[in-house]
């Protein structure tokens, strides 16, 4: 399939369903009416990246992936099969406005706003965030309590939801007190289900974090990356299609470089020893 006269693009989302599927539809329809090939979308939220020991690397050739995957395995890694496609798109965030990334959002009901100011005062409270490997809801919370003085002791229960936007329904069945929720994620549930925007309240945002990686199959000829490359640095530029990408929270897409990465990096080593279950000093 890669190969100099190739005529069908295979990309792969790892990020779903936290972020929605139609999104990733979207960008293969954009980018099979500008390069002129064929894509196809494989859907796999049983890993966070290709999983090259499964052959993945000789049929996916753009990968979606989620930041921890990309930092554990192709970041400074020469002999990997792919490597980072140099953008990523902009989001609007309705309250720290434009970032090339996303960030956190700390979510409670709007009941609970009358005796929650602060997130100091969530302690004793039930939290939820999506998984263990989720740098936004995990990784992020437990730099942030142990800044704090804190640990997870300072919540009363932890929950695992295991997407982002099931951490949002706990939180408006009232069987979770905050959580920790990808802002891009929350934009997009919104925009799906708008009538329970009024029942939510972020009470803090964190960040930003750095977008979600955009891998590239390295044995993709070069011109097509250029080419797709090229292709989504000029999207905005097309009303029709800008349209369809401002309805996921997205601006536009911008150069990017492997360092916007380094301070995750850093906040993963950070919290190595860190645990969402035991007592850490």
């Amino acid at each position: 399939m890669n190969n100099s006269d190739k005529n069908l693009l295979c990309l792969g989302t790892y990020v779903c369903p936290s972020l929605p599927v139609e999104y990733y539809e979207f960008l293969g329809r954009y980018l099979d009416a500008e390069l002129g090939i064929h894509s196809i979308l494989v859907y796999d939220s049983m890993r966070q990246g290709p999983d090259v020991a499964r052959g993945d690397d000789k049929h996916i050739d753009i990968a979606f992936v989620r930041t921890n995957h990309y930092l554990r395995e192709y970041h400074n890694n020469s002999k990997s099969s792919f490597e980072l496609l140099p953008v990523a798109p902009v989001f609007q965030h309705p309250t720290k406005g434009k970032v090339q990334g996303y960030y956190t959002d700390i979510l409670v009901h709007r009941d609970t706003i009358k005796r929650i100011k602060d997130f100091i005062d969530l302690r004793g409270s039930k939290f939820a965030y999506a998984n263990r490997d989720s740098v936004s809801s995990s990784h992020l919370l437990l730099t942030t309590l142990k800044q704090l003085g804190e640990n997870t002791n300072f919540f009363s229960n932890m929950q695992v939801a295991e997407t982002h936007p099931k951490s949002i329904e706990l939180i408006l069945l009232k069987k979770a007190d905050v959580a920790a929720v990808d802002s891009i994620s929350l934009k997009n549930y919104l925009t799906r289900y708008y009538y329970q925007e009024e029942e939510l309240h972020v009470l803090e945002s964190w960040g930003p974090l750095p977008p979600h990686p955009i891998l590239i199959n390295k044995s993709l000829p070069d011109e097509l990356k250029q080419k797709t490359i090229k292709a989504l640095l000029s999207l905005h530029k097309y009303p029709n299609w800008q349209e369809g990408l401002n309805n996921f929270g997205f601006l536009q897409f911008e150069p990017l470089v492997a360092d916007k990465y380094l301070e995750v990096q850093s906040l993963l080593n950070s919290t190595r020893r860190l645990s969402l279950d035991s007592t850490y000093y």
